[in-house]
C-alpha cells in the first residue's frame, strides 16, 4: 500500500528484522507506534524502557512491544506469570475477550507490584498492550508475510515485465 511504502522509505530498512517489525506494526492498533519505531531506529528518539528488565525483551524492537511473544515474555518477567497464564493473556488479547483480559490485568498489576515495580508504570504498560494487542501478530506470522513481501518486491524490481504478466494472469483467472 502507499502507506506501507511511505513508512518503509522513512524506515530505510537495513536488516530483515525491520521488515518483520514493520509488517507487524502496520495494523490498526500498533500503527501509532510506527513513527516512534522509525525515529528510534535512526537515533532521533531516545529508547527508553519503563522498567530496566524490559530491555532484554524489547531491545530488538527499539523499546516498543511489537509481537505477541513479547507480551508473553514480559508478563512472565515483570509479573511472574507462568507460561500457561502468559499464553492465556495472549489468547485473551488476541480474541478481545474482556473478561479474561480484566482478570489477567489484576494478576499482572498484583504480580508486578509484588516484584517491586511501580503501579503507575505497570498500568501504563498494560494500557499500551491493550491498545495494540487485538491486532498484534506473533513474530513467526509476521516473518512469513515479510518473506513473501520481500520476494515479491525483488521480482517486481528485477523482473518487472514477468512480474506484471504474472499479476495480470492471476487476476484474470
Amino acid at each position: 500500500s502507499e502507506g506501507m511504502k511511505k513508512n518503509l522509505r522513512e524506515l530505510k530498512p537495513n536488516r530483515f528484522e525491520d521488515l518483520i517489525a514493520m509488517n507487524a506494526l502496520y495494523r490498526p492498533g500498533p500503527m501509532e507506534y510506527i513513527p516512534n519505531y522509525i525515529r528510534r531506529k535512526h537515533g532521533k528518539e531516545k529508547i527508553e524502557y519503563p522498567i530496566p528488565e524490559m530491555e532484554e525483551i524489547l531491545q530488538e524492537t527499539y523499546g516498543i512491544t511489537v509481537y505477541q511473544e513479547q507480551v508473553m515474555l514480559l508478563s512472565q518477567k515483570l509479573a511472574g506469570f507462568t507460561k500457561g497464564k502468559a499464553d492465556a493473556l495472549r489468547k485473551g488479547m488476541g480474541k478481545k475477550k474482556k473478561e479474561i483480559i480484566d482478570e489477567l490485568k489484576a494478576a499482572f498489576l498484583d504480580g508486578g507490584k509484588n516484584n517491586g515495580h511501580p503501579a503507575d508504570v505497570l498500568e501504563k504498560i498494560w494500557q499500551d498492550w491493550e491498545a495494540f494487542a487485538g491486532y498484534a501478530f506473533n513474530k513467526s506470522h509476521s516473518t512469513c508475510y515479510a518473506v513473501v513481501s520481500y520476494r515479491m518486491a525483488y521480482l517486481k524490481a528485477h523482473y518487472p515485465a514477468e512480474f506484471m504478466a504474472a499479476v495480470l494472469s492471476r487476476h484474470l483467472t
